[in-house]
């Protein structure tokens, strides 16, 4: 039965989460939103959304009984916003919405799943690695801003939440950019930790700057430090963007698995 769960709840904790954790990081990320809503029957299904801006995360156990389809439906409806409403889920969960002719809406984004365990050398640049530094904000606010108008899996940004992001990104202190041989600035990534999880994220290349190996060599050196650290290390991905797809399996990422980015419209009663 679906019911309003806290962040502390047994799911969570349960073997068939902790086997996903890694491949749902940003349901962990969420758990710590003053803005969370969690809903669950505390066994077989979980959605987590961290505020309206971003998609809501519904895990559901492999095989699970398909019975449970229409009470998932309900707590979908639960998250339905006024406005159009993203969520993330497994493929199985989304072709059996589908199948059942859910009211599901016309975005679709194939969301890549890549880990590390060993990286390879990508082809040689110029530049090196540097940590992002407060005179580093207006170059890295407009790359901020381009960047989540360029990838599909984020609503696009105003420069004020551009800014906002900087900020808070600065502040973990696991912001890195690769500048060129001019020392100019040409890439960017940060990453997240959460329970010896690391996830790289926010991966950009200025566009006139591309296919000269800079994402390629960032990730890769970004990859090394934070496997030294002792992280489990993946990310996300569009498959539709050709540019970072390359970069990653360039220095060791391969595919596990692919998530569905969809949409859902509020039913008009």
């Amino acid at each position: 039965m679906i019911k309003r769960i806290e962040p502390n709840n047994k799911i969570l904790k349960s073997k068939e989460f902790q086997k996903d954790k890694h491949k749902f990081f940003l349901i962990l990320q969420n758990l710590p939103s003053k803005t969370l809503e969690l809903y669950s029957d505390e066994e077989n299904y979980l959605l987590c959304r961290g505020g309206v801006q971003w998609p809501t995360w519904i895990w559901t156990k492999d095989n699970f009984d398909r019975n449970l389809l229409k009470e998932i439906e309900e707590a979908i409806d639960l998250y339905r916003l006024d406005k159009d409403t993203r969520y993330t889920s497994k493929k199985e969960l989304y072709d059996l919405l589908k199948e059942d002719n859910y009211d599901i809406g016309d975005y679709y984004l194939e969301l890549g799943y890549l880990e590390c365990e060993k990286t390879i050398p990508p082809k040689e640049t110029d530049g090196y690695l540097d940590k992002v530094k407060e005179e580093d904000k207006d170059v890295l606010v407009k790359f901020i801003y381009n960047e989540s108008h360029e990838i599909g899996d984020i609503k696009g940004l105003t420069m004020e939440e551009a800014e906002e992001h900087f900020n808070k990104r600065l502040g973990t202190d696991k912001y890195y950019v690769w500048k060129n041989k001019n020392n100019k600035i040409v890439a960017q990534a940060f990453y997240n930790v959460i329970d010896g999880s690391a996830k790289i994220r926010g991966v950009y290349t200025l566009e006139e700057e591309r296919g000269k190996a800079y994402a390629a060599n960032l990730i890769f050196h970004l990859t090394n430090k934070v496997l030294e650290d002792g992280y489990h290390v993946s990310l996300y991905t569009d498959y539709k963007y050709i540019p970072s797809n390359k970069a990653y399996k360039n220095v060791g990422y391969v595919d596990k698995d692919v998530l569905i980015n969809f949409s859902c419209k509020k039913k008009v009663k």
